[in-house]
């Protein structure tokens, strides 16, 4: 398996990866090439819940608002060339370039490609013009020279993959570990903690991502500050995630009067996740872009209601177990996040119906047999 970070750097994509090569590694031999972990500047080698972690050494190069760095491998052809894997599986189609399609193609090795990221829109405008630059100039390229395509979801896959190459691509969703992410008791120690911790009082909502526009947190401040200001006093906002907005979402909550009433949390590690989520009573998911969230797995399996955007692939994901609202507009969360407050009965059928959605459809069990299939399918070919 090819991408550039492995844990326990925390992102998306490669938590779904530890998620899914964990249990494909009880029945398989799994490799990992990435690069070295963080502070640490020597190749190494190492074991991951059964995965054998190759950390290259890698110099970066990073493009004033892109999200992510361009990284250089050193040794990276050696060790494709010492791995003889039967099948190289790429997550990061914008880091792995021809090298290395032709040394996996040249030993005569199958070549898969996980499309994690559909076509920016809504980052920025240099991320989403070189975005697309870049998939009409080596993207496609990419995907038609693997052997099999995944998208994490029916919109990624239309949006992304070019209709010439739909005939061997499939979608695989995201997933929960639903045993971990549950419904709590509220006065369990673990959650009372976090309660204790947030020192609020009354309903709290959450949300849960890195803190840049795309994650659409300010259009949720401006919600939440509308109810706050309306009379609903007892509501309370926090927002779990690290980035550049920090300071901007804590100067606005101040402005708008709901200082008192806002938080922002980072560094939380995943064994507490669950408590954060179980100690509020609503998410919410005002993305602006969003190929297939994990937090709002998450969010359902743990019986959270969610008011979320309806772009991407989000609505593949909460069906009709969710309250929608539209992009960028506050008004829309506003009435979103109002209509859960005001409807329990619908609200609890709604979250039990969620659960069973995520235990169901988004288990990571069910999600790593569906990549095992395809890729021993592909490889017997």
């Amino acid at each position: 398996m090819l991408n550039p970070y492995f844990y326990p750097y925390k992102g998306g994509t490669e938590k779904v990866l530890l998620e899914v090569y964990s249990r494909l590694a009880k029945r398989n031999n799994v490799t990992v090439i990435t690069s070295v972990a963080a502070k640490k500047n020597k190749p190494s080698v190492e074991e991951i819940s059964g995965i054998r972690v190759v950390r290259l050494k890698a110099s970066s190069t990073r493009l004033p608002t892109l999200p992510m760095p361009f990284l250089i491998f050193d040794g990276l052809k050696k060790a494709l060339v010492r791995e003889k894997s039967d099948i190289y599986h790429i997550n990061n189609r914008y880091q792995y370039f021809g090298d290395t399609v032709r040394i996996v193609k040249g030993m005569d090795r199958k070549l898969a490609l996980t499309v994690h990221n559909a076509i920016p829109r809504n980052i920025n405008f240099t991320t989403d013009e070189l975005g697309r630059f870049y998939d009409w100039f080596w993207g496609k390229k990419l995907m038609g020279a693997v052997d099999v395509i995944t998208a994490v979801s029916t919109n990624t896959a239309k949006t992304t993959i070019p209709r010439r190459y739909m005939k061997k691509a499939h979608v695989i969703f995201n997933g929960v570990d639903f045993k971990r992410f549950r419904k709590m008791r509220k006065d369990s120690a673990e959650v009372e903690s976090v309660v204790r911790s947030l020192g609020f009082r009354g309903t709290t909502i959450v949300t849960n991502g890195r803190l840049v526009p795309q994650k659409g947190q300010i259009y949720l401040l401006d919600a939440f500050a509308e109810l706050v200001n309306s009379g609903m006093d007892e509501l309370n906002l926090l927002v779990i995630g690290r980035g550049a907005l920090s300071r901007h979402l804590y100067r606005s909550a101040k402005k708008m009067g709901v200082a008192k009433k806002f938080r922002i949390v980072s560094g939380i590690e995943d064994a507490m996740l669950p408590c954060y989520y179980n100690a509020c009573d609503i998410f919410a998911f005002p993305s602006l872009y969003e190929p297939a969230g994990l937090a709002v797995c998450e969010a359902m399996s743990c019986e959270l209601p969610v008011v979320a955007s309806n772009v991407g692939g989000i609505p593949e994901i909460v069906g009709d177990c969710g309250i929608y609202s539209k992009p960028k507009d506050y008004e829309s969360i506003r009435d979103g996040l109002g209509y859960i407050i005001g409807n329990d009965r619908a609200v609890r059928h709604m979250v039990r119906m969620g659960r069973e959605r995520m235990v169901r459809r988004h288990n990571w069990d069910r999600i790593a047999k569906q990549y095992e299939n395809l890729f021993s399918g592909v490889v017997r070919r």
